[in-house]
């Protein structure tokens, strides 16, 4: 059985639906039964990772297991992945499959990625075969990056990123999840192309056809817009590491992993932007 967490999710749901495509039977694990995704052939379990007595109900035996990562930082989010871990290994499931992120381990300047490098750690010691699927900045999340004004107000100056695209990241995970030979590796999942800023902004005019553009801003300026909006002060850490691991190029990663599993050209930067072109906020006020 392939068991799938974060189906309430975006990147969870979307493999859930790739599954339903490819006619496997899956096990939703979800804190809402109420929310989980309507796809055929799913049996939906309540577990949460922190709990045991549940997630022992909801692994079993050579089960195949998406695991996606918490959206909290710290400890709490790694005492919740060594949670998973341990019941996934006391199962003896024949495989995890966990969304990590780009350049992670102990030495990463953004916290995030230092914490997907420990629930790597934590997987390569627990005897179980596993998977990391590691993505860099969400390419769908690209409109956000804009004030409404068309401008983006971001730390960061010429740093270069390249973006991952939740569907292809999909298609990864569920090849992972389905076709043997992908135990024990790591794929980095990215769009062919990194940029700066500007760049993002030069692409996203030309393709939309409205100005788009970039104010690069000091770490002190975007700590008051993030203070404003009343953000939890571990997502304050997380995006003032964030830049700075640009400054220093971790986010400058770019391979041809999604091309080497899928046997397909992921989709370039214009081309999401392209796809995306109704959430653009010029785009969008001018539809409007």
């Amino acid at each position: 059985m392939i068991v799938v967490t974060g189906s309430t999710g975006r990147v969870g749901g979307l493999v859930a639906r790739r599954l339903e495509r490819l006619g496997h039977p899956m096990r939703l694990v979800v804190r809402d039964a109420g929310r989980a995704p309507r796809v055929a052939n799913a049996e939906v379990v309540v577990a949460e990772y922190g709990n045991p007595q549940a997630l022992a109900h909801a692994l079993r035996e050579g089960d195949r297991v998406f695991m996606v990562s918490l959206w909290i930082g710290g400890d709490v989010r790694l005492d919740l992945h060594r949670s998973f871990v341990a019941a996934a290994a006391k199962a003896h499931v024949a495989q995890v499959v966990y969304l990590s992120f780009v350049n992670a381990g102990p030495r990463a300047i953004f916290s995030h990625a230092r914490e997907h490098g420990a629930t790597e750690e934590m997987l390569r010691d627990s005897g179980v075969p596993w998977t990391s699927i590691r993505n860099s900045m969400y390419a769908d999340d690209i409109p956000g990056w804009f004030d409404p004004d068309g401008v983006a107000r971001e730390p960061g100056e010429d740093s270069r990123m390249s973006f991952s695209f939740r569907p292809e990241l999909a298609d990864v995970i569920a090849a992972a999840l389905t076709q043997p030979g992908h135990e024990d590796t790591i794929y980095n999942i990215t769009t062919p192309e990194s940029v700066s800023l500007q760049e993002l902004a030069n692409v996203a005019t030309r393709v939309t056809g409205d100005t788009y553009s970039y104010d690069p801003i000091s770490d002190a300026e975007w700590i008051e817009r993030w203070k404003a909006q009343g953000r939890p002060e571990w997502a304050l850490e997380a995006g003032l590491t964030s830049y700075e691991a640009m400054r220093q190029g971790e986010f400058d990663v770019v391979t041809d992993d999604y091309e080497k599993v899928t046997g397909r050209k992921p989709a370039t930067i214009a081309e999401i932007i392209a796809a995306l072109v109704d959430e653009m906020p010029l785009t969008a006020a001018r539809r409007a």
